[in-house]
């Protein structure tokens, strides 16, 4: 008698949960001069794995007034190429700004770190 044996073979995943840090500072605030009093603020912004290494450092553009907070994704695009990454850095930028947009007035700040 022959019997046949079927072997299924599964296909272990793993996916790496990599743990990033954000850190930002205000650089510069400059009115939009639009319908909405927008402000457009610019942001250093440094990202560091959970060991410590950087993995990138650049200035991003966000523009917020009474309606919203909304960060340039042509800035996020063209420095960052990891998709998960531009997704995070998106949520993180904006909420960096939301507690801060009452007192961010237009002018040059100076550096914290």
């Amino acid at each position: 008698m022959n019997s046949l044996f079927l072997f299924e073979t599964m296909n272990v995943v793993m996916i790496m949960k990599e743990e990033y840090q954000f850190r930002f500072q205000v650089r510069e605030v400059i009115e939009a001069f639009d319908e909405y009093q927008s402000r457009d603020v610019t942001v250093l912004v440094r990202i560091q794995n959970d060991k410590k290494d950087l993995i990138h450092e650049g200035l991003f553009r966000v523009r917020f007034n009474s309606i919203g907070i909304y960060p340039s994704p042509a800035d996020v695009a063209g420095q960052i190429t990891s998709k998960h990454l531009q997704r995070l850095l998106l949520v993180e930028l904006k909420r960096y700004i939301k507690p801060q947009r009452k007192f961010l007035s237009p002018g040059e700040y100076k550096p914290v770190w």
